[in-house]
């Protein structure tokens, strides 16, 4: 995903870059649980030179040696500054402990050892092997009618053939892993001279598929989707643990996680746990 900007087709990652800025453009990335992707926006009389930008990214990034292995150290370094995250150590904790083996069951930003381990050949051979037009969904809005947008799309991704076929059913990577359930756990992680306690309280939720989706997104909002829900005005408000709780259902193709996130005064742990509880 990061290295999809560091040059496609027949620009350079400057040219690249500069080519976007001349239209105006804004370009994010983003790698998350179930899919990579790519967002353009731009101005609408800019709108094709925006769409065959945003297509050589995905149809014919370079993937050059000296860009993987510089991406590679800048992935890696992050990682090691947040060994001493007391935040992110939770996040990855919580979601090891929640998913065990399934996919679900590490942080998109990877590992150290797959990214040492990993080489551009890797990278290559997944784009030839995942990124195809079977797999992707283009999403295209602007002040242009429904014809005019479809043929900008049509003229960039036309030439978008497979260079082999689908794979044999299950299509969904995901159907050969069932998420895992199991009895309540209280894992405590030390983090020495850590100036808070990390909380995440939560459990395996449903996909985004659920028929209940519209009212969980209210029960959310009530519980602790907003400043003024209940998990907030309690532990922040009445009690005075923390700056900020909130929980959430990250909703996905398989059943995703529920979470309570609040980072709270130590000497508070056990009382925040029991009231958010």
């Amino acid at each position: 995903g990061d290295l999809l900007d560091e040059g496609s087709g027949s620009l350079n990652a400057l040219e690249l870059h500069e080519a976007l800025a001349r239209i105006g453009a804004q370009l994010d990335t983003e790698v998350g649980s179930d899919a990579t992707m790519l967002e353009l926006t731009t101005l609408e009389r800019h709108a094709e030179q925006g769409v065959t930008l945003l297509a050589d990214m995905a149809l014919r990034p370079r993937f050059e040696q000296r860009d993987f292995d510089r991406v590679r150290d800048l992935r890696l370094n992050r990682l090691i500054q947040l060994r001493d995250m007391p935040s992110a150590l939770a996040d990855r904790v919580f979601a090891e402990l929640l998913f065990k083996t399934h996919p679900y069951g590490h942080l998109p930003i990877g590992t150290e050892g797959a990214l040492r381990a990993m080489t551009l050949r890797d990278v290559t051979g997944f784009h030839e092997r995942i990124y195809g037009p079977s797999a992707v969904t283009i999403v295209a809005i602007g002040d242009a009618s429904h014809g005019r947008l479809r043929e900008l799309v049509d003229r960039a991704f036309s030439d978008w053939v497979s260079a082999k076929p689908p794979p044999d059913p299950p299509a969904d990577p995901l159907a050969a892993h069932p998420v895992p359930g199991g009895p309540a756990r209280l894992a405590v992680v030390n983090r020495a001279a850590a100036p808070q306690s990390e909380l995440r309280i939560g459990h395996v939720g449903p996909p985004r598929s659920t028929p209940d989706y519209h009212a969980l997104l209210v029960l959310n909002m009530v519980l602790g989707g907003q400043f003024v829900s209940r998990i907030n005005l309690n532990l922040r408000e009445k009690k005075g643990y923390t700056y900020g709780a909130r929980t959430s259902f990250d909703f996905r193709r398989a059943p995703g996680p529920f979470t309570l996130q609040a980072s709270v005064q130590s000497e508070a742990t056990a009382d925040a746990v029991r009231e958010a509880i």
